[in-house]
């Protein structure tokens, strides 16, 4: 796993309680595939745009990252 990833995500989950409940709560292969989602991207731009987006989603009670 990339630590910079890994970092920025914690750090914004931490942000927003909501999300970080909703993603507690999820199966562990749920939240495998979000911090996949995170993660396949080459750079930070694109990765603090899916980072904003699963937050937003996780706070609308969605439980999966966006189809591509």
């Amino acid at each position: 796993m990339n630590s910079y990833f890994d970092q920025q995500w914690d750090q914004q989950l931490a942000g927003h309680p909501q999300a970080l409940a909703a993603f507690t709560s999820l199966s562990p292969a749920a939240q495998e595939r979000i911090v996949g989602y995170v993660q396949s991207c080459d750079d930070t731009w694109e990765a603090s745009r899916r980072i904003r987006q699963m937050l937003n989603r996780l706070e609308a009670g969605e439980e999966a990252p966006p189809e591509e």
